[in-house]
């Protein structure tokens, strides 16, 4: 009988032993191809088995497997000669039911929700991989997949996938503090720009001027809906401020701007926010016109107890702006607005709600500056409303241009004696 030269290593799947030369032969199949290595010793080969992917070594792949074998969790394009951190411990999709379970507490609710949706639709596809095998190479592939998925639906609104790189990022930090230091984060600048599905134009948003705000409020058919527009407009907010807000919110001179109104998918209220977007509450003071609109509000206020109750204490809500002594739907103020700028003929320029907020910032930086458009609105970055929510004022510009004819005329004027005046700029108040 001829003796056997590999015997099977028990307790130990995949592993055998060379009789012959001593050595440990190790196989192990991933998608269904089968890869081995020999190695000299039991405890190198065990290892072996435990962490070799074909993606984290030097082995060759002879055909590009296609984008849709993402799907299946096990495809790659390129390799890589290490793993991505140290932890072999979970898939990505063991990562993210982590994520949920420790990090989502800390959210808000809402918050949540667009989480939940955002992995729902941009995460599958990475659920199967283990962290250690997500590198730039494996992102290429993702992100190319998600470009051609998004062109087939064409969705017009979509022209990339910045916020769900975002997100994805977002996640993947925490989990680098949390679980592995060495790992890298492998999205980079290069993996936004492959995600561009249809290039975006970008242009200044349109500002209304004071002429066209007041043609806008006088465009309104219903007393109540002016009011409610003109005290967004004054209060430089986010309709979800003045939806939100609560009697409890108002004294003597001015308001507190803390509660907002959240709205669900079916763009009806949902639940009263404790805290503004930007989690910092501001004072808005009253002038006149708002005074007599709250006077008016209170006098024609309905006697229906709200339904809705506040989380934190369980006290009823209580409206300023109600019909029939409930919140506002969105889907309504937007109707309302939308309405009024077509009676106006500002339609085809302006739309929506987010036109007031603004169409304030940019007026009062006009008059009073940057520093005053960011107090009015109650953002924390003056960027955001130099670069976005307003624009340079044109009289400016127009100061700008006659500052520099004047300096230009007076730099060699003639003065008594035949010399000229020599104009220094440094020494001079201009």
């Amino acid at each position: 009988m001829k003796k056997k030269r590999f015997i099977s290593i028990k307790n130990q799947q995949g592993i055998r032993k060379d009789l012959v030369t001593g050595r440990y032969i190790a196989r192990k199949y991933v998608s269904g191809k089968e890869y081995s290595a020999t190695k000299s010793k039991l405890i190198d080969a065990i290892e072996w088995r435990r962490n070799f992917h074909p993606l984290l070594t030097n082995s060759e792949i002879r055909s590009r497997p296609s984008i849709d074998g993402l799907r299946d969790g096990h495809d790659v394009t390129k390799i890589q000669s290490r793993p991505n951190g140290v932890d072999q411990r979970f898939t990505f999709g063991e990562v993210w039911n982590l994520y949920r379970k420790q990090h989502f507490p800390l959210l808000e609710p809402q918050t949540r929700l667009d989480r939940e949706k955002f992995a729902k639709s941009f995460l599958p596809e990475l659920m199967k991989f283990r962290m250690v095998e997500l590198n730039p190479e494996l992102m290429d592939a993702f992100m190319e997949k998600k470009v051609l998925d998004a062109k087939e639906l064409n969705n017009p609104r979509r022209k990339h996938f910045d916020n769900d790189l975002k997100c994805l990022k977002a996640m993947l930090n925490w989990y680098r503090e949390n679980y592995d230091g060495l790992f890298v984060i492998p999205i980079l600048k290069r993996h936004y720009t492959l995600g561009i599905i249809r290039k975006e134009v970008r242009r200044n948003s349109k500002k209304m001027t004071v002429e066209e705000v007041q043609l806008f409020f006088e465009s309104f058919d219903c007393q109540f809906w002016r009011d409610f527009a003109e005290f967004h407009f004054y209060m430089a907010g986010r309709c979800q401020e003045p939806a939100g807000l609560q009697v409890e919110n108002l004294f003597a001179d001015h308001l507190k701007v803390e509660d907002v109104a959240v709205w669900g998918e079916d763009k009806k209220f949902l639940r009263l926010k404790e805290t503004p977007k930007n989690g910092e509450e501001r004072s808005v003071y009253y002038n006149n016109r708002m005074k007599e609109i709250l006077r008016r509000r209170f006098k024609e206020r309905s006697k229906v107890p709200c339904e809705f109750f506040r989380e934190s204490t369980g006290e009823r809500l209580n409206f300023v702006f109600e019909i029939d002594g409930q919140p506002l739907a969105y889907r309504t103020i937007q109707y309302q607005y939308n309405k009024a700028l077509k009676k106006a003929g500002l339609y085809s320029r302006f739309k929506s709600t987010h036109i007031l907020r603004k169409a304030m910032a940019n007026l009062v930086r006009s008059k009073l500056g940057l520093d005053a458009a960011q107090a009015a609105g109650g953002w924390k970055s003056r960027d955001v409303v130099e670069k976005i929510y307003t624009d340079a004022p044109n009289e400016l510009s127009r100061q700008a241009v006659d500052l520099a004819e004047r300096l230009v005329v007076n730099a060699r004027r003639p003065v008594a004696g035949g010399s000229f005046l020599q104009l220094n700029c440094e020494d001079s108040d201009v």
